[in-house]
């Protein structure tokens, strides 16, 4: 594990550290099951405090990232996933507030009652169309980017016909009733791999009586991102927009890895209004992070429209995929011949 602290940005050391463990942690790079340095060790390493190490280390045991082994150390947590074998209750009623919920759904977005019909026995008739194997919930922060995230992973597993709903922490906290039947009919809940905890939590607080499996999921820089960040001229200054503060430091290190910075950056938080300012003053090129949508929007207001303006977006990784087609396979094996 390499940690890089930035003395010269104004986020909290303590907080660069815990990004840069969370990054480490979904991006695969810090597996279940490794040690971490000790406190001291790490405190010398970084040439920080080990209050400040203890600091970090106490928030990611909040979030259910790591766990202290008393006499051996300090881990990853285990983000194995758990086979529910609880069987669904009352499978009819479950299929019929499904259904509800769905024709619910599309009346409120404007289709008459003869339109949701005659799509309906369209696809009766097309059990291709209609029928998939598997169906999970993929949960996460930003819609936008759930949407991407679910069909870069259809894509992934075509073969076999697994469909990925999104759905927000958002949306699942404030309006719980209405997605339950949502979660009935999954197989497993996804969700980026560090806040799995925060997912487990988000449903006990809400009552939720939900208890199958969830996977964490492993993120990479998504290609298109990539190729993008790679085409930006390299004597370009570009100003990186976060929206939490933690990750700032795995943005720059991100972006340098891809684009060499041979030019200082501008690095704002995406909710400071100067800083933004400052940067489409000196700043020729922009990446921002998902969620951030509102700070690349003021900048593309104030900014010529040929300048680029990018979003480090992610996508599941291959390890991420490759969880879920093993969690398929598992349940295969449980359904009776």
């Amino acid at each position: 594990m390499h940690i890089q602290i930035d003395r010269h940005l104004v986020i909290p050391i303590y907080t660069q550290i815990v990004g840069q463990i969370q990054f480490g942690i979904v991006s695969g790079h810090l597996p279940s099951g490794a040690q971490l340095p000790s406190i001291r060790d790490l405190a010398q390493e970084l040439n920080v405090a080990p209050m400040t190490i203890t600091q970090a280390y106490q928030e990611l045991k909040r979030l259910g990232l790591i766990e202290m082994r008393p006499g051996l150390g300090t881990f990853v947590a285990d983000f194995s996933v758990q086979m529910a074998h609880t069987p669904l209750p009352n499978r009819p009623l479950q299929l019929r507030r499904m259904l509800r919920h769905t024709v619910a759904e599309a009346r409120s977005l404007g289709f008459s009652e003869e339109e949701i019909r005659q799509i309906f026995l369209s696809l009766l008739t097309d059990s291709e169309g209609l029928f998939t194997n598997h169906t999970f919930v993929l949960v996460g922060l930003f819609p936008g980017a759930l949407r991407i995230y679910a069909d870069d992973l259809e894509r992934r597993l075509v073969e076999d016909k697994a469909v990925f709903q999104p759905l927000t922490f958002a949306e699942l906290e404030n309006y719980l009733d209405y997605y339950l039947p949502r979660l009935d009919y999954t197989e497993a809940l996804l969700v980026p791999l560090h806040q799995v905890q925060t997912l487990r939590d988000l449903l006990s607080s809400r009552g939720s009586d939900w208890d199958g499996p969830i996977i964490g999921l492993n993120f990479e820089l998504r290609p298109s991102t990539l190729r993008a960040i790679e085409a930006i001229p390299m004597d370009y200054r570009i100003g990186i927009i976060s929206l939490l503060p933690e990750f700032v430091n795995t943005m720059i290190q991100g972006i340098s890895s891809v684009h060499p910075l041979v030019v200082e950056p501008v690095v704002c938080l995406s909710s400071d209004v100067a800083c933004l300012e400052k940067m489409s003053q000196q700043a020729q090129a922009i990446v921002y992070s998902s969620g951030a949508n509102t700070a690349a929007d003021i900048l593309r207001s104030w900014l010529p429209e040929d300048v680029p303006i990018i979003e480090y977006l992610h996508t599941p990784n291959d390890n991420s995929a490759q969880r879920i087609r093993q969690f398929i396979a598992m349940q295969d094996e449980t359904v009776p011949a």
